[in-house]
């Protein structure tokens, strides 16, 4: 009797520390997770203040003197110059000024639409993928940061780019992208924007579903029209988590934005695609 009510006495102690060292990891966890989320909104913060303003404000043109005061007499007046459209730019509120200097790596800024996806993504060419585990500072973090692949190139003129971003419990970095999976958010969402330091692209998402954890980038054939299409026909395809917008679906001849996030199982990701509608000339323009 004594040596089972010791043998029960070492299992409820064992369990109790087990359960107590359970506790202090989520804690762990959870205070990281809240740490790396502070930083990122630290750093959108940053990135929109117009502190640069005064730097950026071209200088005021020397008045020139009249042509009609100051022409002799008699001197034929020079015709007046056609006035030239004004190039149309789109609104940039991201100082990547300030992004280079916190890091060069950071190549574009991500936002879409009803999520709280609002991001500098990093440009990854290590074989490693540092920033599965680092932040836009290069300092560890569980949360990682969202970030492409050295596949891919920087400026988004492949077929297909992705994005990457961890699926955290707090919804934080590519977490919302699970909101995709209700019909009604996906019905209602259908907007990302990319931009970069002299454009801005907008793509609008077409799809969005559960799929195998092949590489979208290497596992796929994009080298000729044909292929490109037979990719596109692919994704149709997909049953689980599966959503749609046929009517938007893209050609062999445009470019695909993949965001792609774990999703519990190491088999399967969670994709969600957008097909390029805009590629605007861009410039800086802080928040008022």
């Amino acid at each position: 009797m004594q040596n089972k009510k010791k043998l029960y006495r070492t299992i409820s102690i064992v369990s109790l520390l087990v359960m107590l060292i359970a506790l202090v990891a989520l804690i762990f966890i959870f205070a990281h997770i809240y740490a790396s989320g502070q930083q990122y909104q630290d750093l959108s913060r940053l990135v929109r203040m117009n502190s640069r303003t005064a730097e950026l404000s071209p200088e005021p043109e020397p008045a020139q003197p009249d042509a009609e005061s100051s022409a002799p007499v008699g001197t034929p007046l020079p015709e007046p110059e056609t006035e030239k459209p004004e190039p149309v730019y789109a609104s940039i509120p991201i100082d990547f000024t300030y992004l280079d200097e916190v890091n060069s790596d950071i190549t574009a800024w991500i936002q879409v639409d009803g999520t709280g996806i609002d991001y500098p993504v990093l440009y990854d060419d290590t074989k490693d993928q540092f920033y599965l585990n680092h932040n836009y500072s290069k300092s560890f973090t569980m949360a990682g940061s969202v970030f492409m692949l050295g596949v891919n190139s920087s400026d988004f003129s492949d077929f297909n780019t992705v994005i990457y971003g961890h699926n955290l419990i707090n919804g934080a970095m590519f977490g919302c992208l699970h909101d995709f999976e209700q019909q009604a958010f996906f019905d209602e969402h259908d907007t990302i924007l990319v931009y970069l330091s002299d454009r801005v692209l907008r793509y609008q998402i077409f799809a969005a579903y559960r799929t195998d954890n092949k590489n979208q980038v290497l596992s796929f054939d994009y080298s000729t029209p044909e292929a490109r299409q037979e990719y596109i026909d692919r994704i149709f395809t997909h049953e689980v988590r599966a959503l749609f917008r046929p009517d938007a679906a893209p050609t062999a001849e445009d470019r695909i934005l993949t965001l792609s996030t774990c999703i519990g199982n190491p088999a399967y990701r969670y994709l969600v695609q957008g097909k390029l509608i805009e590629d605007t000339p861009g410039r800086y323009e802080p928040e008022e």
